[in-house]
Protein backbone atom coordinates (compact mmCIF):
# COMPACT_ATOMS: atom_id res chain seq x y z
CA UNK A 1 0.00 0.00 0.00
CA UNK A 2 2.37 1.99 0.64
CA UNK A 3 4.36 1.90 -2.62
CA UNK A 4 1.27 3.08 -4.69
CA UNK A 5 1.38 5.39 -2.42
CA UNK A 6 4.16 7.12 -3.14
CA UNK A 7 3.96 6.50 -7.01
CA UNK A 8 0.55 7.99 -6.73
CA UNK A 9 2.06 10.91 -4.94
CA UNK A 10 5.37 11.15 -7.33
CA UNK A 11 3.09 10.89 -10.81
CA UNK A 12 0.79 13.75 -8.86
CA UNK A 13 3.85 16.09 -8.64
CA UNK A 14 5.18 15.65 -11.56
CA UNK A 15 2.05 16.23 -13.58
CA UNK A 16 1.61 19.22 -11.62
CA UNK A 17 5.36 20.83 -11.86
CA UNK A 18 5.07 24.13 -13.58
CA UNK A 19 5.90 24.34 -16.97
CA UNK A 20 9.18 26.13 -16.88
CA UNK A 21 10.65 22.90 -14.99
CA UNK A 22 10.33 20.87 -17.75
CA UNK A 23 11.63 23.19 -20.49
CA UNK A 24 14.93 24.72 -19.25
CA UNK A 25 17.55 21.96 -19.00
CA UNK A 26 21.36 21.26 -19.80
CA UNK A 27 23.18 18.59 -20.63
CA UNK A 28 27.31 19.37 -19.63
CA UNK A 29 29.94 17.28 -21.72
CA UNK A 30 30.72 14.17 -20.17
CA UNK A 31 32.44 10.59 -21.21
CA UNK A 32 31.51 7.16 -20.24
CA UNK A 33 34.38 4.84 -21.04
CA UNK A 34 32.68 1.22 -20.26
CA UNK A 35 29.51 -0.46 -20.62
CA UNK A 36 26.83 -1.17 -23.37
CA UNK A 37 24.49 -3.80 -23.58
CA UNK A 38 21.54 -5.15 -25.39
CA UNK A 39 17.97 -3.78 -24.65
CA UNK A 40 14.83 -5.95 -26.08
CA UNK A 41 11.17 -4.88 -25.82
CA UNK A 42 8.37 -6.27 -28.52
CA UNK A 43 9.64 -6.18 -32.15
CA UNK A 44 12.49 -3.90 -31.17
CA UNK A 45 15.77 -4.95 -30.18
CA UNK A 46 18.91 -1.85 -29.11
CA UNK A 47 22.45 -2.60 -29.39
CA UNK A 48 24.55 -0.52 -27.39
CA UNK A 49 28.15 0.31 -26.27
CA UNK A 50 29.99 2.58 -24.24
CA UNK A 51 33.46 3.92 -25.37
CA UNK A 52 34.12 3.13 -28.98
CA UNK A 53 35.03 5.27 -31.57
CA UNK A 54 33.10 7.90 -32.78
CA UNK A 55 31.93 7.29 -36.53
CA UNK A 56 29.75 10.20 -37.55
CA UNK A 57 26.98 12.48 -36.37
CA UNK A 58 23.59 13.64 -36.90
CA UNK A 59 22.38 17.43 -36.23
CA UNK A 60 19.84 19.69 -36.63
CA UNK A 61 18.11 23.00 -34.98
CA UNK A 62 21.39 23.61 -33.46
CA UNK A 63 21.97 20.10 -31.84
CA UNK A 64 24.84 17.53 -32.65
CA UNK A 65 24.85 14.08 -31.82
CA UNK A 66 27.88 11.93 -32.33
CA UNK A 67 27.65 8.21 -33.32
CA UNK A 68 29.66 5.42 -32.92
CA UNK A 69 28.60 1.71 -35.13
CA UNK A 70 29.86 -1.31 -35.54
CA UNK A 71 29.49 -4.41 -36.90
CA UNK A 72 26.75 -6.61 -35.04
CA UNK A 73 28.37 -9.70 -36.37
CA UNK A 74 32.13 -8.97 -35.09
CA UNK A 75 32.39 -5.94 -33.41
CA UNK A 76 34.80 -4.37 -35.42
CA UNK A 77 34.27 -0.62 -35.42
CA UNK A 78 34.51 1.03 -38.93
CA UNK A 79 37.35 2.28 -40.59
CA UNK A 80 35.75 6.10 -41.37
CA UNK A 81 36.58 6.88 -44.92
CA UNK A 82 37.13 10.94 -46.04
CA UNK A 83 35.77 10.58 -49.69
CA UNK A 84 33.58 7.95 -51.68
CA UNK A 85 36.80 6.61 -53.72
CA UNK A 86 39.16 5.76 -50.97
CA UNK A 87 36.13 2.80 -50.77
CA UNK A 88 37.04 2.08 -54.07
CA UNK A 89 40.69 1.32 -53.51
CA UNK A 90 39.82 -0.83 -50.71
CA UNK A 91 39.23 -4.94 -51.30
CA UNK A 92 35.46 -6.44 -51.00
CA UNK A 93 34.74 -7.20 -47.61
CA UNK A 94 35.98 -4.17 -45.87
CA UNK A 95 33.97 -2.56 -43.12
CA UNK A 96 33.74 1.04 -43.57
CA UNK A 97 31.88 4.68 -42.33
CA UNK A 98 30.79 7.03 -44.72
CA UNK A 99 30.00 10.59 -43.52
CA UNK A 100 27.93 13.74 -44.63
CA UNK A 101 27.40 12.85 -48.93
CA UNK A 102 25.04 13.59 -51.01
CA UNK A 103 22.34 11.68 -52.75
CA UNK A 104 21.77 11.33 -55.69
CA UNK A 105 18.99 9.29 -55.86
CA UNK A 106 16.08 8.45 -53.23
CA UNK A 107 13.91 5.81 -52.22
CA UNK A 108 11.35 6.66 -55.12
CA UNK A 109 13.72 5.64 -57.82
CA UNK A 110 15.77 2.37 -57.94
CA UNK A 111 15.07 -1.12 -55.58
CA UNK A 112 17.64 -1.81 -53.29
CA UNK A 113 19.89 0.30 -54.27
CA UNK A 114 21.02 4.27 -54.46
CA UNK A 115 23.69 6.60 -55.03
CA UNK A 116 26.17 9.29 -53.55
CA UNK A 117 28.04 11.49 -54.61
CA UNK A 118 30.75 14.06 -53.13
CA UNK A 119 29.33 17.42 -53.37
CA UNK A 120 32.42 18.52 -55.22
CA UNK A 121 31.12 16.17 -57.80
CA UNK A 122 34.77 14.28 -58.59
CA UNK A 123 33.28 10.94 -57.37
CA UNK A 124 30.36 8.50 -56.65
CA UNK A 125 29.01 5.48 -55.39
CA UNK A 126 26.32 3.11 -55.23
CA UNK A 127 25.29 1.86 -51.96
CA UNK A 128 23.27 -1.41 -51.78
CA UNK A 129 20.97 -1.93 -49.10
CA UNK A 130 19.26 -5.02 -48.30
CA UNK A 131 16.89 -3.56 -45.63
CA UNK A 132 15.29 -1.65 -48.20
CA UNK A 133 13.32 1.31 -48.27
CA UNK A 134 15.06 4.07 -46.34
CA UNK A 135 12.62 6.35 -44.93
CA UNK A 136 13.20 9.47 -46.34
CA UNK A 137 15.65 9.02 -48.40
CA UNK A 138 15.50 11.78 -51.47
CA UNK A 139 17.38 13.08 -54.02
CA UNK A 140 19.65 15.78 -52.17
CA UNK A 141 19.61 14.33 -48.55
CA UNK A 142 22.74 14.31 -46.69
CA UNK A 143 23.56 10.58 -45.72
CA UNK A 144 25.50 8.94 -43.09
CA UNK A 145 26.34 5.12 -44.36
CA UNK A 146 28.16 2.07 -42.39
CA UNK A 147 28.59 -1.18 -44.08
CA UNK A 148 30.85 -3.43 -46.26
CA UNK A 149 32.62 -2.99 -49.63
CA UNK A 150 32.06 -5.33 -52.38
CA UNK A 151 31.36 -5.60 -56.56
CA UNK A 152 28.75 -5.98 -58.47
CA UNK A 153 28.45 -8.59 -61.22
CA UNK A 154 28.99 -6.06 -63.92
CA UNK A 155 32.23 -5.10 -61.84
CA UNK A 156 31.16 -1.66 -60.18
CA UNK A 157 32.07 -1.03 -56.63
CA UNK A 158 29.74 -0.69 -53.98
CA UNK A 159 28.75 -0.49 -50.34
CA UNK A 160 26.51 -2.86 -48.94
CA UNK A 161 24.79 -0.65 -45.88
CA UNK A 162 24.13 -2.23 -42.36
CA UNK A 163 23.24 1.01 -41.59
CA UNK A 164 21.63 4.08 -43.37
CA UNK A 165 21.28 7.72 -41.66
CA UNK A 166 19.15 10.38 -43.66
CA UNK A 167 20.82 13.86 -41.49
CA UNK A 168 19.63 16.35 -43.23
CA UNK A 169 19.27 17.87 -46.91
CA UNK A 170 20.90 19.75 -49.33
CA UNK A 171 20.35 21.55 -52.81
CA UNK A 172 20.02 17.86 -55.54
CA UNK A 173 23.73 18.38 -57.14
CA UNK A 174 23.63 19.45 -60.91
CA UNK A 175 24.55 16.35 -63.50
CA UNK A 176 27.83 16.83 -65.54
CA UNK A 177 27.08 16.71 -69.11
CA UNK A 178 28.81 14.09 -71.44
CA UNK A 179 29.60 12.88 -74.80
CA UNK A 180 29.09 9.52 -74.90
CA UNK A 181 32.86 8.56 -75.88
CA UNK A 182 33.81 9.71 -72.83
CA UNK A 183 31.09 7.94 -70.49
CA UNK A 184 32.70 5.58 -68.16
CA UNK A 185 36.26 6.71 -68.48
CA UNK A 186 39.12 4.55 -67.92
CA UNK A 187 40.42 2.25 -64.61
CA UNK A 188 40.31 4.32 -61.18
CA UNK A 189 43.20 2.86 -59.32
CA UNK A 190 44.22 -1.09 -59.78
CA UNK A 191 40.99 -2.64 -60.12
CA UNK A 192 39.84 -4.87 -58.09
CA UNK A 193 41.35 -2.37 -55.75
CA UNK A 194 39.66 0.35 -57.86
CA UNK A 195 37.15 1.36 -60.26
CA UNK A 196 36.99 -0.97 -63.56
CA UNK A 197 36.10 2.15 -66.62
CA UNK A 198 34.50 0.45 -69.75
CA UNK A 199 36.24 -1.71 -72.02
CA UNK A 200 38.81 0.10 -73.84
CA UNK A 201 37.88 3.44 -72.08
CA UNK A 202 40.43 6.25 -71.20
CA UNK A 203 39.97 9.66 -68.90
CA UNK A 204 38.46 10.42 -65.97
CA UNK A 205 36.11 7.34 -64.63
CA UNK A 206 32.66 8.41 -64.31
CA UNK A 207 31.39 5.22 -62.65
CA UNK A 208 29.16 6.41 -59.95
CA UNK A 209 28.39 9.81 -61.14
CA UNK A 210 25.26 11.83 -61.95
CA UNK A 211 25.49 12.67 -65.44
CA UNK A 212 23.60 13.80 -68.66
CA UNK A 213 23.54 12.17 -72.09
CA UNK A 214 21.88 12.72 -75.54
CA UNK A 215 21.29 11.97 -79.31
CA UNK A 216 19.07 9.49 -80.88
CA UNK A 217 17.47 6.60 -80.15
CA UNK A 218 18.82 3.73 -82.84
CA UNK A 219 17.93 0.37 -81.17
CA UNK A 220 14.89 -0.56 -78.47
CA UNK A 221 14.92 -3.42 -76.69
CA UNK A 222 13.40 -5.23 -73.35
CA UNK A 223 14.65 -3.03 -70.62
CA UNK A 224 16.66 -0.64 -72.49
CA UNK A 225 17.16 1.33 -75.47
CA UNK A 226 20.84 2.47 -77.69
CA UNK A 227 21.73 5.91 -77.52
CA UNK A 228 24.07 7.49 -80.16
CA UNK A 229 25.06 10.44 -80.47
CA UNK A 230 27.87 10.69 -83.24
CA UNK A 231 30.90 10.68 -80.74
CA UNK A 232 31.88 6.92 -81.83
CA UNK A 233 30.43 5.10 -78.80
CA UNK A 234 27.00 3.96 -78.52
CA UNK A 235 25.36 4.27 -74.60
CA UNK A 236 22.73 1.92 -73.22
CA UNK A 237 20.20 2.99 -71.13
CA UNK A 238 18.35 1.16 -68.72
CA UNK A 239 14.30 2.02 -69.33
CA UNK A 240 13.03 -0.07 -66.31
CA UNK A 241 12.19 2.83 -64.29
CA UNK A 242 11.09 4.63 -67.11
CA UNK A 243 7.01 4.36 -67.63
CA UNK A 244 7.13 4.75 -71.71
CA UNK A 245 10.59 4.32 -73.17
CA UNK A 246 12.02 6.77 -75.74
CA UNK A 247 11.26 5.75 -79.31
CA UNK A 248 13.34 4.73 -81.93
CA UNK A 249 14.51 7.74 -83.97
CA UNK A 250 13.54 9.88 -81.36
CA UNK A 251 16.13 12.85 -80.39
CA UNK A 252 16.83 12.75 -76.37
CA UNK A 253 18.68 14.40 -73.32
CA UNK A 254 18.58 11.97 -70.57
CA UNK A 255 19.92 12.28 -67.24
CA UNK A 256 20.98 9.26 -64.90
CA UNK A 257 23.76 7.69 -63.08
CA UNK A 258 26.62 6.06 -65.09
CA UNK A 259 27.10 2.31 -64.82
CA UNK A 260 28.57 -0.89 -66.35
CA UNK A 261 26.87 -3.45 -68.16
CA UNK A 262 29.63 -6.47 -68.70
CA UNK A 263 28.39 -8.32 -72.00
CA UNK A 264 29.54 -10.09 -74.83
CA UNK A 265 31.92 -13.00 -75.57
CA UNK A 266 34.64 -12.21 -74.97
CA UNK A 267 33.16 -10.35 -71.86
CA UNK A 268 33.42 -6.68 -72.43
CA UNK A 269 32.53 -4.14 -70.00
CA UNK A 270 29.93 -1.15 -71.46
CA UNK A 271 29.01 2.01 -70.36
CA UNK A 272 25.51 1.94 -69.09
CA UNK A 273 23.15 5.07 -67.85
CA UNK A 274 20.77 4.54 -65.41
CA UNK A 275 17.63 6.93 -65.41
CA UNK A 276 16.24 7.36 -62.52
CA UNK A 277 12.48 8.42 -63.37
CA UNK A 278 10.40 9.29 -65.95
CA UNK A 279 11.19 13.09 -65.82
CA UNK A 280 15.18 12.48 -66.75
CA UNK A 281 14.12 11.75 -70.41
CA UNK A 282 13.28 15.17 -72.25
CA UNK A 283 12.70 15.66 -76.22
CA UNK A 284 13.58 18.71 -77.22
Amino acid sequence: MRSWTLIALTTAFVLGAPPGWTQDYQISWSSIDSGGGTQTGGAIRLDSSIGQAVAGYAEGSGRRHWIGFWHPATGVTPEMLPRLDAAKTLPDGRYVGIAGKIATSGTPDFGGFFYLEEADRSSGIRISVPFWPVPGLMEGSIVQVTGVTGTTPDGERQIVASYVIVTSSAPPLAPLGMIQRAIGGGDFGTPPLGQYGVTGGTGVNTIGLLIRAWGTVTETGTGYVMLDDGSGRPLRVDTSTLPVPPATGSFVTITGISSLKQAGSPPQRLPLLLPRRGSDVNTP
